[in-house]
């Protein structure tokens, strides 16, 4: 599964999904026996590994077409259009340019 591919639409949609059904499983009451919530838990926890989705990547807007694209690239996807370059600091790009990715269903996991 590591060699399968996402478009950023399709890769949205995930991550959108794995945090919904986070959520869910989060609400789950523990229960007596052989506790099926770990099992769930474990194997979501491999799934959502599998998918290996990543941080949402930084999009900015086209100023001529007002398409969105990758925020660093130096020309607009859909008319070709010169993007100006990116500012840049000691530390790097500048903050405001981009917002902060949020956190992976992994990470929320892991303070429960």
């Amino acid at each position: 599964m590591a060699n399968v591919s996402f478009g950023d639409a399709a890769r949205g949609n995930l991550r959108a999904l794995i945090e919904s059904i986070d959520r869910e499983i989060t609400h789950l009451s523990p229960s007596g026996g052989g506790n099926p919530e770990t099992a769930l838990r474990a194997s979501w926890s491999e799934l959502v590994k599998q998918l290996a989705l990543g941080p949402e990547p930084a999009t900015r807007e086209c100023p001529t077409c007002h398409s969105v694209g990758m925020r660093a690239a130096s020309r607009c996807g859909h008319c070709w259009a010169k993007l100006a370059p990116l500012e840049t600091t000691a530390q790097g790009v500048l903050p405001h340019a981009a917002p902060a990715p949020a956190p992976s269903a992994t990470d929320a996991r892991s303070h429960a």
